[in-house]
């Protein structure tokens, strides 16, 4: 049976109807939405393949994403349209499913151990000599929730559980922060980044165990 993944805006999980990503077992009306939306995708599996993102059949990413890369939005019709990541060496389907994008939205598509998790961007400017920062833990290994925080200062996001996002957080330019179990003042990773005033940005934990606990810093906007 497959699964039915609901996209998430904050560190609640709901459905939301702006955005759905469903296996396809059963026939559905085509969804007459209109427009047009963009969606970015990210392979945050470090034992996978580099693959590509295909929509309607047709392959949408310029190269393979390989562990840790990212694509560009992608424009995609609103509505209800097959999707699947597919390793590029062979064209074997890694995940497949349906997207339903809204008009004028943004997404984010993760993939990671067999797993593929999404959400909506927000890309509201950040506030004047600021960057805007989100924080998503992917690696399966960490055995507890996650807190993420300005290092040795404030606690930005707390008790993230894998696959769950934070809101959008101000931060000034080059912050450095901290992945930390949470409750606890243990440092799971330093996090060092060269974050630039005015654009967005997803940082998300990846990696299978928790010993090879990787940071990435992915540009939005």
């Amino acid at each position: 049976m497959n699964k039915t993944l609901t996209f998430k805006t904050t560190t609640k999980l709901f459905s939301a109807l702006a955005f759905l990503l469903l296996g396809a077992t059963s026939c559905s009306k085509k969804n007459e939405v209109t427009g047009t939306s963009y969606v970015q995708v990210t392979n945050a599996s470090e034992a996978d393949s580099p693959f590509d993102f295909y929509v309607d059949a047709t392959k949408e990413t310029t190269t393979p994403l390989a562990y840790t890369q990212s694509s560009a939005y992608v424009s995609v019709s609103s509505g209800d349209h097959p999707a699947a990541f597919k390793t590029a060496s062979n064209g074997v389907n890694l995940t497949a499913f349906t997207i339903t994008p809204q008009p004028g939205l943004y997404y984010s598509i993760f993939y990671f151990g067999g797993t593929t998790v999404a959400m909506q961007d927000d890309l509201s400017a950040p506030a004047t000599g600021k960057a805007r920062v989100r924080f998503i833990n992917l690696n399966p290994g960490v055995p507890t929730a996650v807190d993420f925080a300005v290092a040795g200062g404030a606690t930005l996001a707390s008790k993230l559980s894998l696959a769950v996002n934070s809101d959008y957080f101000n931060a000034d330019p080059a912050t450095t922060f901290s992945a930390l179990s949470t409750g606890t003042t243990t440092e799971l990773i330093h996090i060092t980044t060269a974050i630039e005033a005015g654009h967005i940005y997803t940082i998300y934990l990846s990696g299978t165990l928790q010993a090879d606990l990787q940071a990435t810093v992915l540009l939005q906007k």
